[in-house]
């Protein structure tokens, strides 16, 4: 009940002008009305952040000045939406869409988070700069034309590891080690291994099988 005394006297209390922003001084605007230069504080409900120029709608509320609204702005002058604390937008139905011919920037101070059932990202170019980049997938699954990788250390560990190619290549400027309890190799074709000096070494047996040996 004290609360609707309370805004009926602001209703009696208040009456509403227009006025044109010249600045802002210290959070608070300064508005040119018939009356001279006033100070208004922004409405909370009044997300569009007034600037200066900007023709605006006034209330005085117990000999206070509240910006309501912007009526008018210079055609072409940016818009930001403000609000001093927390801020959600909540549908009840529908979907919510944001577009732009220009551009859409998202920024955070600290964290930016997205849930949902499906993500979807679609882009002619894309850029992803990390510090460090975390990655948590039940399966992945990828379909690439041409893909290249630059880097100065990877370090892999696989239980199993599978790869068909057509035509594999490998360039190894310095060292190649391979540690494995057991190295399988078949070829349908010829198996050719060159090197300046070769030496096979074996604990227990060394074996050559084939139709025609020839050394020399």
């Amino acid at each position: 009940m004290q609360s609707v005394a309370r805004a009926r006297h602001y209703e009696r209390a208040s009456y509403g002008e227009h006025g044109a922003v010249v600045r802002v001084d210290d959070s608070a605007y300064i508005v040119e009305t018939e009356e001279g230069e006033v100070r208004a504080r922004r409405a909370t409900s009044c997300l569009l952040e007034p600037a200066a120029g900007d023709l605006v709608l006034l209330a005085t509320v117990s000999g206070a000045r509240y910006i309501l609204a912007v009526l008018e702005r210079e055609e072409g002058a940016p818009s930001r939406l403000v609000s001093d604390g927390d801020l959600q937008i909540r549908l009840q139905s529908g979907s919510l869409s944001l577009a732009a011919p220009d551009g859409v920037h998202l920024r955070s101070g600290k964290d930016l988070s997205m849930v949902a059932s499906t993500f979807r990202v679609q882009a002619k170019e894309g850029h992803v700069a990390l510090e460090l980049f975390s990655f948590v997938s039940k399966m992945a699954r990828g379909e690439i034309d041409r893909a290249k990788l630059i880097g100065r250390s990877l370090d892999s560990q696989l239980e199993r590891l599978l790869q068909r190619v057509k035509r594999s290549y490998r360039i190894v400027e310095e060292a190649d080690h391979v540690r494995a309890e057991r190295i399988d190799y078949a070829a349908k074709g010829n198996v050719a291994l060159h090197g300046e000096n070769a030496k096979i070494t074996a604990a227990h047996l060394v074996k050559i099988d084939g139709d025609q040996i020839q050394v020399g």
